[in-house]
């Protein structure tokens, strides 16, 4: 293959990465492609060729060949300013791959209550204390369970009530939190750090290091299990996440019960839940039969003339 393409593709990432960009599963998917147009003999890139390898393996999901595609596209495009006769530009949308959601699992208050209640119980104490607190956290602010987790101690303001969190993309964003949720934090500090101490990590091991995400899905996995919870909509399985889009839906049921602007508090909303763009927040106005029914109910009014 010509080095043009590997010296292009060593450009390209650096470009991304200046721009801010984490590099995610591109370094590795682009280099996984030189190898295969190596393999094959091909020396430029090529509608057809980015097919090909996109479709591979065989068995793989549509939405996972998008994404491969769509790598290359990418690549490919940028490689053409340059160098025309090396790549083709690839046209978006050939390998379509709708993305369906599951249904979230939704918590109800006092299954929250019992989950927290039951992780306080677990041995030994630091991790009962972590995860209960974890709990706590997420299920008040909407938080994803790695933004949790990246949290330092330095990031909890107590006297402003904010919390900074570093989200996807290396966005940072400052939340506004209520007063019992900096005391809940501030009495996990005091207890953990009596029995490990660690410098940064707000939420530690019993061995005083950083939390990893695996660790804590188990853990709460057991503990929604002693439970017994039951599956929701879809028969999924609880989930830690899913107090994520529990506090989501919450929050657009008070919005709709209280008859306020759902458009501004959609807004707000994913501002305060670090998306990249209110559509993935509009999604939870079908992610619950009850914000169904009362976005019905709006609609219905709205038609007969009955402004909300």
């Amino acid at each position: 293959m010509s080095e043009l393409l590997r010296k292009s593709a060593v450009d390209y990432l650096l470009l991304r990465s200046l721009r801010g960009y984490q590099p995610g599963d591109q370094e590795w998917l682009i280099r996984e492609y030189l190898d295969f147009l190596d393999l094959q003999g091909f020396t430029t890139i090529t509608v057809s060729n980015a097919l090909a390898w996109a479709c591979l393996p065989v068995n793989a999901r549509s939405r996972w060949r998008t994404q491969r595609l769509t790598v290359i596209r990418l690549f490919a495009a940028h490689l053409r300013a340059s160098a025309p006769d090396a790549a083709e530009l690839i046209p978006p949308g050939l390998l379509p791959a709708r993305v369906v959601r599951s249904a979230p699992y939704l918590y109800r208050f006092d299954q929250v209550e019992a989950l927290i209640r039951e992780a306080i119980n677990m041995r030994p104490a630091l991790q009962g204390q972590t995860l209960a607190t974890i709990i706590g956290l997420m299920a008040a602010t909407g938080m994803r369970t790695e933004e949790a987790l990246a949290l330092n101690t330095a990031d909890v303001d107590a006297g402003q009530g904010t919390i900074l969190v570093r989200g996807k993309g290396g966005k940072q964003r400052l939340l506004p939190v209520h007063d019992s949720t900096i005391a809940a934090l501030a009495r996990y500090v005091t207890s953990s750090r009596a029995l490990t101490p660690h410098d940064d990590a707000l939420f530690v091991s019993p061995a005083g290091s950083r939390l990893l995400a695996n660790t804590v899905q188990q853990a709460f996995r057991r503990v929604a299990t002693a439970c017994h919870l039951q599956p929701g909509l879809g028969k999924r399985d609880p989930r830690l996440h899913d107090l994520r889009h529990t506090f989501a839906v919450n929050t657009l049921i008070d919005a709709h019960r209280s008859g306020s602007g759902i458009d501004a508090r959609i807004a707000a909303l994913a501002t305060y839940l670090g998306h990249g763009s209110p559509i993935h927040t509009y999604w939870y106005l079908s992610a619950s039969p009850e914000l169904l029914h009362l976005v019905s109910d709006r609609i219905e009014k709205h038609v007969q003339g009955d402004r909300p």
